[in-house]
Formats: structure tokens, C-alpha cells, sequence
């Protein structure tokens, strides 16, 4: 039995995301519409171009998760550094198995410029871990190093786990991502930790 006409946009996303992913850009309006139990027409009621579908569903998913974990963390006196790095390595890499996928697609499309409001998300993202990080050296919980450095080293490294974890398991050594994360939290903290087996 087919579904009411009745679907919302973030329904129709869901099921672009699926799509777009899988086949990329050739994934058409039709499979999009056969996953949401729709019409075509319903769909291209929502969005009017296949070019907007597209670019609706491959817009980086929503980051309030690590968002809310910064707000909640900065300048929390008495808590375990490392421990905070650590969850929020693990919270921010969550939303990032999501985004860079994403991301790479919107890249790969020709047609989907780099606009200023996808400039000013990452420049958001950017922006709140720098202010994290200004707390947490005002704190001396971490290193002493320009906030703006920091924050982008963080997210670099985010991004480059999951890079490696995209490109499967030729590419993968015998660092694991535990050990990864844990050691970016050595890194970072102050003092800097000495749990590094040898």
C-alpha cells in the first residue's frame, strides 16, 4: 500500500542522502521517491530541481551534538582533561562520519559551488573550538598554543580519521582509532600526559 502524500522535507533528505551516497550524482529524483513511498511529483514539490535536492541533502548534518559538549565543557573547573578531549574527540567524530562523506559528495558535483553560507559553517565550527580552547589554556588545562592553531589542528585530525577510515582497510595500520584519539589528547593536554606505552 503506498504512503500518504503527506512527507516532510527532512523525510525526503533521509532518503536523498541514502541515495546520493550510494550512486552519487546519478542517483535520480525517482529512487528518491520509490525509498519515501511517493510520488515524484510530491518530491519535486518540496524541492524543485534535482540540483536542489542535491544540495539540500548532501548540506553537512546538523553538529549540535559536540555543539552542546563545548558549551557544557568550557571552563568546568575539577573535571580530567584528557578524559574531556578524549569525548569530545569521539562526539565530534561521530558528527564528522557523517559530514565528510557529504562534504566529498557536494565537492565532487560541478555544479554545487562553495557559497558563503557553507564558508561561514565552517568558519562557526572553527570559531567555537578556538573559543573552547582559549578557556582551557586560560584554565591551564591545555597546551599554551594559539587557540586558532589549535582549533584547526583539532578538526584536521578529526577529519583525517575519517579519511583513512573512507579509504578502507589497505590504508589502515596498526594505529587504532582509540589510540589515535587518545594520543591527539596527550597532545593537547597540560600537563601533557605520560600514559604513551613505549
Amino acid at each position: 500500500m503506498a504512503r500518504p502524500q503527506s512527507i516532510t522535507d527532512e523525510e525526503i533528505l533521509a532518503a536523498a542522502r541514502v541515495i546520493f551516497l550510494n550512486k552519487g550524482i546519478s542517483g535520480t529524483v525517482e529512487e528518491v521517491a520509490e525509498r519515501c513511498r511517493v510520488g515524484v511529483a510530491t518530491v519535486f514539490r518540496h524541492f524543485p530541481t534535482k540540483q536542489a535536492l542535491f544540495i539540500a541533502a548532501m548540506d553537512a548534518v546538523n553538529e549540535s551534538e559536540w555543539n552542546r559538549f563545548i558549551a557544557n565543557r568550557a571552563g568546568r573547573a575539577g573535571k580530567d582533561t584528557r578524559a574531556s578531549l578524549i569525548e569530545l574527540a569521539k562526539t565530534m567524530l561521530e558528527a564528522a562520519r557523517k559530514m565528510v562523506p557529504l562534504i566529498m559528495m557536494k565537492m565532487s558535483n560541478p555544479t554545487v559551488g562553495w557559497d558563503a553560507h557553507r564558508a561561514r559553517r565552517v568558519m562557526a565550527v572553527i570559531n567555537q573550538l578556538t573559543e573552547f580552547f582559549e578557556t582551557e589554556i586560560a584554565a591551564r588545562r591545555v597546551v599554551d598554543v594559539d587557540p586558532r592553531v589549535l582549533s584547526r589542528v583539532w578538526l584536521g585530525a578529526i577529519r583525517h580519521i575519517v579519511m583513512f577510515e573512507m579509504l578502507g582497510s589497505p590504508f589502515i595500520d596498526e594505529l587504532s582509532t582509540e589510540e589515535f584519539i587518545e594520543g591527539l589528547a596527550d597532545l593537547f593536554s597540560f600537563p601533557p600526559s605520560r600514559t604513551r606505552k613505549r
